[in-house]
């Protein structure tokens, strides 16, 4: 079945000083597209060939290279971002270099009371505004102050290190959709960067520690419960890896449980052959969750709840819960699920609930 969705499995040869565990992350530097470089070379009247030299009133305390020559195409593509939303403070300063009565009323009016609904809800760029009105007069030094560094994007690695510690996976969705301003496509940074690596090309990137104890438990026989529909199922796959080649070794293991959601079982169930392989073995039981295979949709959140008989038991043995994938709306659902099952197992307030899950 046909998906106007995309996926990719991103494997990566690590430098021999980069290390990694189950959970970990991968820093990854992007660069701009060459389209969208393009379009503020066009936009300025810029040679991608030139060079320019930076100049700052800090010197040394400038996160670009100051004070000597550098290419312009290595400056748009590496080393700023050119999508980043546009501000206040940016619309004031496109204002500020705009003579057009016509130009500048229109831009007053976005950056006043059309402001959330023009520039913030629809990601509108400093590049969209410029295109959209030529008769202003932004210079490009100012432009370049508007843009943000380019910064690090962070994945969750997929991969266990006892299936290769000299490389890791990534599992990336690639954005690629219709602009929310209606003006052409919006193409995620990094995500489409890494789509359009060939075998052989080298990146910048660095395996990094998560914050938050995203690790398998030190004791193995300690019972996990991962809830990770989408690509959050990437840490999953790499904690799965492990327990494996635990499994293998002799390695006495606790119960795990996964829960996975994706849209449909023809479309988008990534890593299926092996989630499955791995249910089939013993090495977690697998509870899926589809939202557009049936009548009603069903999200990981109902699956918990369906299953609460089976992982209440490991709740009260002090399971380690892993939640990953959409801070926004996924998490918020997961959350009340949780606590719903422990306030009715254990017969307590909902506030006594939240207590216990923001405990852990």
């Amino acid at each position: 079945m046909p998906s106007d969705r995309s996926t990719r499995r991103i494997k990566v040869k690590l430098s021999p000083d980069q290390s990694y565990t189950a959970g970990d992350h991968l820093s990854v530097v992007p660069r701009n597209a060459p389209d969208l470089v393009r379009r503020v070379e066009n936009r300025f009247g810029l040679q991608s060939a030139g060079l320019v030299r930076l100049n700052s009133a800090n010197e040394g305390h400038s996160a670009l290279p100051t004070g000597r020559p550098i290419e312009l195409r290595t400056l748009l593509e590496d080393l700023i971002e050119l999508q980043s939303p546009a501000s206040r403070r940016d619309m004031n300063l496109l204002i500020k270099h705009t003579r057009c009565p016509d130009t500048k009323g229109k831009l007053e009016a976005m950056a006043g009371d059309e402001f959330r609904e023009k520039i913030q809800s629809k990601r509108t760029s400093i590049l969209d505004l410029l295109e959209e009105f030529p008769a202003c007069e932004l210079p490009f030094a100012v432009f370049l102050e508007t843009c943000p560094n380019m910064v690090p994007r962070y994945y969750s690695i997929s991969s266990s290190p006892k299936a290769g510690a000299d490389r890791c996976t990534i599992t990336v969705a690639v954005v690629d959709d219709i602009a929310r301003n209606g003006k052409g496509t919006y193409l995620g940074v990094c995500s489409n960067y890494l789509a359009g690596l060939k075998e052989g090309d080298s990146l910048h990137a660095a395996t990094r520690h998560p914050s938050a104890g995203f690790t398998l438990p030190e004791d193995p026989t300690r019972p996990i419960i991962m809830i990770g529909p989408g690509t959050g199922i990437a840490p999953f796959r790499g904690f799965l890896q492990d327990r494996a080649a635990d499994k293998e070794a002799g390695t006495e293991l606790g119960k795990a449980v996964l829960f996975f959601g994706c849209r449909h079982p023809e479309q988008d169930y990534i890593y299926r052959e092996e989630l499955e392989a791995w249910a089939a073995d013993g090495v977690c039981d697998l509870h899926t969750a589809f939202s557009r295979a049936g009548k009603e949709r069903v999200y990981v959140q109902d699956v918990l709840r369906e299953q609460r008989a089976s992982i209440w038991p490991m709740i009260e043995a002090g399971a380690k819960i892993y939640v990953c994938g959409d801070g926004g709306h996924m998490e918020p659902d997961v959350r009340r699920a949780l606590t719903r099952i422990y306030a009715e197992e254990k017969d307590v307030s909902a506030d006594e609930a939240d207590a216990w899950f923001n405990g852990m």
